[in-house]
């Protein structure tokens, strides 16, 4: 975690110091009345998270950014968002090593029950150990829905497979299904990779997609510590399956290293993760302790997220937004030109007036 950090540390300082990476994205003023580097909340959360956290802190503070590879993975290494600060040394290292708080799911969750971070952002819900620890410390949690996400199947991209159903993804990882012959691909052992118990990734799999079931012990190899693990190991195993988010995948690692695979013949795409039609889509959640003073900024921030402006920047980040309207093809003049849908996936007549978003912008009919 220390070398995770001081790397992070290093690549803003570059950031800070050269601000002439390519992508650049220009600010439009956005935010909570009164927020600032010195009052700005501690936030945590799930890695796949990350980019909104900071995109966020970003769009707040006014800051410019550019989203970048890490220069230190050797091929096509996951994508973040790199803020251009314009703060001196001191304010920007708060808000790297104080504010902007790096641990991943579980712990993130850990430390909001324990006071440590005052907001997070997760891939998943409070899990059963979670549950359990706050209980225990005599804490509860708020938590909401900020954003729309899905569990990908990924494959390495040589595999012929393009489905699976879930019966059959259920059978590989309880150990009945062995050979990709037996779902309709070459004459090869199975290799099924799993995460670590309350990763994101593991817990969404273990309510969504084995619910009931028994999930065969796998070796320590082919159980990642990390989120970027089923990725390394995908790529070079040609008979591997694993699970991730499909932010993750699309957004962060985004390369042709692995593949994602449909469920139930339904492709595992960004526009059916939007209209529900995908087996597995789930919600990105925000959370904070009951207990928190309704005025402060961490509070206001928590209910910023899914304010109009906190969607818009959920949308700009990659995620899929809660916001009814968002997927506007076409406005002009006030009026729509092109179908839209609700977050349900049905078609809705233009309204009359009113604000709604498009891309990450607002659109006004009046």
């Amino acid at each position: 975690m220390m070398i995770r950090r001081f790397l992070l540390l290093f690549i803003s300082g570059v950031c800070f110091l050269s601000c002439s990476a390519n992508d650049d994205i220009e600010q439009t003023p956005v935010g909570i009345d009164g927020i600032s580097i010195s009052n700005f909340p501690v936030i945590d959360g799930s890695d796949s998270t990350e980019p909104l956290r900071t995109l966020l802190m970003c769009k707040l503070l006014g800051f410019d950014y550019t989203w970048e590879r890490s220069p230190f993975v050797q091929y096509a290494g996951p994508k973040s968002v790199m803020p251009k600060y314009t703060c001196p040394e001191e304010e920007w290292r708060h808000l790297e090593i104080n504010c902007l708080q790096r641990n991943n799911t579980h712990p993130s969750f850990v430390k909001l029950i324990n006071s440590e971070v005052e907001v997070i952002f997760t891939a998943r819900s409070i899990s059963r150990d979670e549950a359990a620890y706050a209980e225990e410390k005599g804490v509860e949690l708020i938590e909401k829905p900020i954003a729309k996400d899905a569990l990908a199947f990924l494959v390495n991209p040589v595999n012929p497979i393009e489905s699976l159903t879930i019966a059959q993804i259920q059978g590989i990882y309880t150990g009945d299904i062995t050979h990709w012959s037996e779902v309709g691909g070459p004459d090869k052992a199975i290799t099924p990779y799993v995460r670590n118990r309350n990763s994101g990734s593991q817990e969404k799999f273990e309510t969504m997609v084995m619910a009931g079931l028994t999930i065969k012990e796998f070796p320590e190899l082919q159980i990642g510590k990390v989120m970027m693990s089923p990725y390394y190991q995908l790529e070079v195993d040609e008979s591997g399956i694993a699970y991730s988010p499909f932010y993750y995948y699309s957004v962060i690692v985004d390369n042709d290293s692995t593949k994602a695979i449909g469920v139930n013949g339904i492709g595992m795409t960004k526009e059916n993760v939007r209209n529900n039609t995908y087996p597995y889509v789930t919600d990105v959640y925000a959370a904070v302790r009951s207990d928190i003073d309704k005025s402060s900024m961490a509070y206001r921030l928590f209910e910023y997220i899914t304010s109009e402006e906190g969607q818009a920047i959920v949308e700009e980040s990659g995620y899929i937004s809660l916001t009814a309207f968002s997927n506007i093809k076409k406005v002009e003049k006030g009026r729509l030109l092109e179908a839209y849908y609700d977050p349900q996936g049905r078609p809705v007549a233009a309204p009359t007036r009113g604000i709604y978003i498009m891309d990450g912008r607002k659109v006004i009919f009046k």
